[in-house]
């Protein structure tokens, strides 16, 4: 019984092989699909597609091998029929009709080929399938080909990145200084504005016409809530204290 066991060890370490070695091949052709999409969207395409990867190989590898039985060996190997899963059932059980069974399919397993756990046409399938996709891959590469930008395209969704929007609505030493949307609604963030302003630096920008408020009214109800406006009225208020005084 103890050499029966042995042997039964033996084959799911092999089977757990087999799956490995398959689910990495199957890995491979995920994450190489994976990285030419994202690429073709300009869209974090190597981090996205490593992600995708592991996450495929964790829960497939955990999936196979939760699943695997001994069905598949019993087909590739008639001798084995019924035999094989029926000794494995009883491999706890000492009796001389258990004890039989076993020596029989000890013996019927001599004869098995390590070949015989893998599915030879499968893994032909794979491997074409990884090296097509590799081929496409190198051309969308080498051609540098993008159907959309899409990580220019979610920039360009935030204020703070597209600041042509805010052009003629903010002056430039705002635009200048990095100054998101979002910042203005922050009341330190403004304070620390208009205290840090030096008259010598802001004396360039320090000329604005005093109807700048009434031409921008009605842009500023468009984009901006009232919270905001006050914020910005406060530091022109501060720039042209210190410009005058």
């Amino acid at each position: 019984m103890h050499n029966f066991k042995s042997a039964l060890n033996e084959i799911h370490a092999t089977q757990n092989k087999v799956l490995l070695f398959m689910v990495a091949l199957r890995t491979l052709l995920v994450f190489l699909i994976s990285y030419m999409v994202l690429r073709l969207f300009n869209f974090y395409y190597f981090g996205l597609a490593i992600i995708i990867g592991m996450m495929y190989f964790a829960v497939i590898l955990h999936k196979e091998i939760s699943n695997k039985s001994l069905i598949e060996m019993e087909r590739k190997n008639p001798e084995l029929a019924e035999k094989l899963r029926t000794a494995a059932d009883y491999s706890h059980v000492v009796n001389y009709v258990v004890s039989r069974l076993h020596v029989s399919v000890m013996s019927a397993l001599k004869n098995v080929k390590v070949s015989s756990f893998l599915d030879i046409k499968k893994v032909t399938y794979v491997l074409l399938a990884v090296i097509v996709a590799s081929g496409a891959v190198l051309f969308v590469a080498s051609n540098d080909l993008v159907i959309y930008d899409l990580k220019a395209g979610l920039s360009s969704l935030s204020f703070g990145a597209n600041k042509d929007l805010l052009d003629g609505l903010i002056p430039n030493s705002l635009i200048e200084a990095d100054v998101d949307i979002e910042d203005l609604n922050d009341d330190a963030k403004i304070n620390e504005m208009a205290l840090t302003v030096k008259p010598e630096d802001e004396k360039r920008d320090l000329y604005l016409p005093e109807d700048i408020f009434e031409q921008s009214d009605q842009s500023f109800e468009e984009l901006l809530p009232k919270k905001k406006r006050i914020y910005i009225r406060k530091y022109f208020g501060e720039i042209r204290k210190y410009g005058y005084d």
